[in-house]
């Protein structure tokens, strides 16, 4: 019997999108505990169970790994808010705050791992995460900000680029400082976290009650 074989780099798995995302997810592990620079492709490659050339064949280099890493986290919620735009809509806060605490709260690595690389880190991955990641959620903000506005939804003197960040800030601080908040202010980072957080930050934005009136 002849024994098949397949070219160098080529896949031997039978279903190619299997060993996509178990690099991706190998990826995930290894790059929410070491930085860029020090984690390896084999050791990424060995914890997803293929050869280290299966990270060339899918994703080109290391660096394309990391992009699709990010994409895989992030991307979801940038195609929810273009998607929207693209029919002509303007995103709503009350959609997009739930979803940004969401993914936060099921990728906790995530918030440490932009501190390191992008704030601390160096300016390459700084302007690759600020280009194809924080920019287009900053700007859909920014134009919910605004229809939110004109919509008498939100606080009318809120300045939609303070307002962006205010929403960032809110939306990332819990899950960057866990500690503190569940042990320091004893709020339960748990399931029901990103839910009850959301509520509390679009009541902060949101316009002021009158005052009752005075029935005497």
């Amino acid at each position: 019997m002849t024994k098949t074989t397949t070219g160098p780099g080529r896949p031997r798995r039978k279903d190619p999108d299997a060993v996509r995302q178990a690099l991706i997810a190998a990826a995930r592990d290894h790059f929410a505990q070491g930085s860029f620079k020090t984690v390896s492709v084999r050791e990424i490659a060995r914890a997803a169970g293929v050869n280290q050339a299966m990270v060339n064949y899918y994703f080109g280099d290391k660096r394309g790994l990391y992009e699709a890493m990010l994409e895989e986290t992030i991307g979801p919620l940038i195609r929810v808010l273009e998607e929207a735009e693209a029919r002509g809509e303007v995103a709503r806060l009350e959609d997009l705050i739930p979803r940004h605490a969401a993914m936060l709260a099921a990728n906790p690595w995530l918030p440490n791992l932009i501190i390191r690389e992008v704030l601390y880190g160096e300016s390459d991955f700084r302007n690759l995460f600020i280009e194809k990641f924080a920019s287009r959620v900053a700007g859909a903000l920014r134009r919910a900000i605004d229809g939110g506005r004109d919509k008498g939804e939100l606080r009318d003197d809120l300045d939609p680029r303070f307002g962006t960040l205010i929403l960032f800030s809110l939306t990332i601080y819990p899950f960057v400082a866990r500690p503190i908040v569940e042990r320091a202010m004893e709020i339960p980072i748990d399931d029901a976290f990103a839910g009850r957080w959301s509520e509390q930050i679009l009541q902060l934005l949101a316009p002021s009650k009158p005052p009752p009136e005075d029935d005497d």
